[in-house]
């Protein structure tokens, strides 16, 4: 082994009393950044302040609690997390974004039902922001003619969330948005009185193959080894994903996580 293939490069990035040292070999060493600021909003004061329309633009990196609080959805941290999240599971599986892996996953007819009279319906209020997403491409004529189609890849979205992290036992705000969870809970799970066929039989084996918990297919599977192999993994893969933006992990949580505990210097050494 010569001078050079023993040389290595550390970064250090010292944040409060800590210090994390990414170590690579010199030959070999990469820095990737991530970044995507499309839509981003840096100003403090938007902290808090209504989801609109400009929010939505990869529909399938839709946070999740978007399309479950509607209107009602605020701005903040928690959907930075939601996106770190999604990232994270892309880069663990070593291969594609999650909607690529899952594109023959799509929303089953009874659940896509109800949402569409959720969301499409005008009569339905408090998800006006998602309307006008679905149907920016449908507009009526001066006579009356209605032209063009709806996007549906948010229901296709949702539901390929569900398939990926499962239904949440605690569903935030249960009763404010009472009408989305109850589409999902009677058309999904199979506990109780509810039957085993039709959507429900669809979400179980769309879940046997990519649920992350669990799933069979290739990609999935090893993210699922990748996360688990490393103290703390999974546990912050949940915890960015988690469908309640009050509880997701934010970047401090990130960094103080057991995940990055290798990286971190110890300040006796």
């Amino acid at each position: 082994e010569t001078i050079a293939q023993r040389a290595v490069t550390v970064l250090r990035y010292g944040l409060g009393s800590d210090v994390f040292a990414l170590r690579m070999p010199t030959e070999r060493a990469l820095l990737a950044k991530l970044a995507d600021y499309g839509t981003a909003n840096v100003q403090a004061e938007s902290d808090g302040q209504p989801v609109n329309l400009s929010h939505f633009t990869t529909l399938e990196n839709t946070p999740v609690d978007f399309l479950i609080l509607g209107d009602s959805a605020k701005q903040g941290y928690g959907h930075d997390s939601f996106g770190l999240g999604l990232c994270m599971l892309h880069l663990f599986t070593g291969s594609a974004p999650y909607e690529e892996i899952l594109e023959s996953v799509v929303c089953p007819p009874t659940l896509k039902k109800k949402l569409r009279k959720i969301w499409q319906d005008e009569k339905s209020l408090g998800y006006q922001v998602i309307r006008s997403v679905i149907l920016a491409d449908v507009y009526t004529d001066e006579d009356g003619n209605v032209d063009g189609e709806p996007d549906e890849v948010l229901y296709d979205t949702l539901y390929r969330f569900l398939v990926l992290f499962g239904i949440p036992d605690q569903k935030f705000n249960a009763t404010e948005c009472s009408e989305i969870w109850k589409a999902i809970t009677s058309t999904l799970e199979t506990t109780g009185k509810r039957k085993k066929g039709g959507d429900a039989a669809q979400y179980l084996k769309d879940k046997q193959i990519y649920s992350i918990s669990e799933g069979t297919n290739e990609y999935i599977q090893r993210a699922r080894t990748n996360l688990e192999s490393i103290d703390g993994g999974m546990d912050l893969l949940m915890s960015l994903v988690c469908f309640d933006p009050e509880r997701r992990a934010l970047p401090l949580d990130v960094l103080k996580s057991p995940f990055m505990q290798p990286l971190r210097e110890d300040p006796e050494v």
